[in-house]
């Protein structure tokens, strides 16, 4: 139960904590299906990725129903294990709750520029809980928005 209430603060601090963020104008909207739903990553710690290398604006990730994920970093694929637990309060909807990645792999071809795919690596492996918000998927680390996707329109 006190495991369950920290998890609605956290994830209730982590909406207001972004509630002015551009990234969040799609909130009046219908929410993605946070699984097999292609995310297309925008921000990492902030920062748009897409304007500081235009082959990280691929980068992406996907959610399998069996606990695994997939997804491109900007040059290499990548892989691995997800565990994630909705929160009780939004379970309903799937739209918040704790999310740990593990077992993460990648492809490992000569990149001109991995400094953020490695990024991407390093902070995923950090995301401790997400915010599917309309089109957006947010992931945090200890409450803190690490990074933002946004789900790819078929």
């Amino acid at each position: 139960m006190k495991k369950s209430f920290s998890l609605l603060i956290v994830t209730l601090c982590a909406l207001f904590a972004t509630s002015c963020c551009p990234c969040r104008k799609a909130s009046h909207k219908a929410h993605q299906p946070l699984l097999a739903t292609t995310w297309v990553l925008e921000q990492i710690d902030g920062q748009n990725v897409a304007s500081d290398n235009s082959s990280f604006k691929d980068a992406c990730l996907i959610l399998g129903n069996d606990g695994s994920f997939s997804g491109y970093g900007g040059c290499n694929s990548m892989g691995g294990k997800y565990v994630m637990t909705p929160s009780e309060a939004r379970s309903q909807k799937d739209v918040a709750g704790k999310i740990e990645f593990g077992d993460i792999f990648s492809t490992k071809r000569m990149c001109p520029n991995d400094q953020l795919e490695m990024k991407l690596f390093r902070t995923l492996d950090k995301v401790d809980s997400y915010v599917v918000d309309g089109e957006k998927l947010l992931l945090l680390s200890g409450g803190e928005l690490r990074l933002v996707f946004r789900a790819q329109q078929p």
